[in-house]
């Protein structure tokens, strides 16, 4: 037998990446004892209403499954295999859009299905890191899009390494380390770590 437990995640504002991390409500949680080696069908809604709002799915993703880590950018009906192992699972909804010429950016350990706080990205300037950008985006979690910015992702962080990025609203799914902030760009950017490379 194997727990399922799937937390369904309000991702609100970040006030510090580092104390206290992002601040997240769980709209809703959901624990499950499951045969091995059958698929459990998840209904994931584009959209659910958490303290009056309305928040939009981002992504879900899920640890411990049988194929290991799993990552969808996908709302609907979700297979998520079973195995010998707990399988954790976040769903992840994202409010409005920040503000203007502001993206929010922030890292995702799938091995824990969690958010993490480590640090995770460099500001680029040329070549060289942009040491007090850096430290602002990797403390608070934001970044002014006022100009064009070149971001690295770390190669690995908490001891798995990276895997994808992702901006909502979509530039679409961004494969390498690197990725650029347009200016006047808004909205989130996260980076994957862990699961299959």
């Amino acid at each position: 037998m194997a727990t399922l437990t799937v937390n369904y995640i309000a991702y609100d504002k970040i006030r510090n990446r580092r104390n206290g991390h992002v601040q997240k409500s769980v709209i809703s949680s959901l624990k499950e004892m499951l045969s091995d080696d059958e698929d459990y069908t998840l209904s994931v809604l584009p959209i659910l209403e958490h303290e009056g709002n309305e928040v939009h799915f981002a992504f879900l993703a899920a640890s411990g499954t049988a194929d290991g880590c799993l990552l969808s950018f996908n709302a609907g009906t979700q297979n998520i295999p079973v195995g010998h192992t707990d399988i954790q699972v976040a769903v992840v909804y994202l409010p409005q859009v920040p503000d203007k010429h502001t993206v929010v950016a922030d890292a995702f350990n799938l091995e824990k299905a969690d958010f993490t706080n480590s640090d995770f990205i460099d500001v680029l300037a040329d070549s060289d890191i942009d040491n007090s950008k850096t430290a602002e985006v990797n403390e608070l979690g934001t970044l002014s899009s006022e100009k064009a910015e070149k971001l690295q992702a770390h190669d690995s962080v908490d001891g798995t390494r990276f895997s994808v990025w992702k901006s909502f609203p979509g530039k679409g799914t961004l494969g390498k380390r690197e990725s650029v902030i347009e200016p006047a760009q808004n909205g989130y950017l996260f980076a994957f770590y862990g699961g299959e490379n």
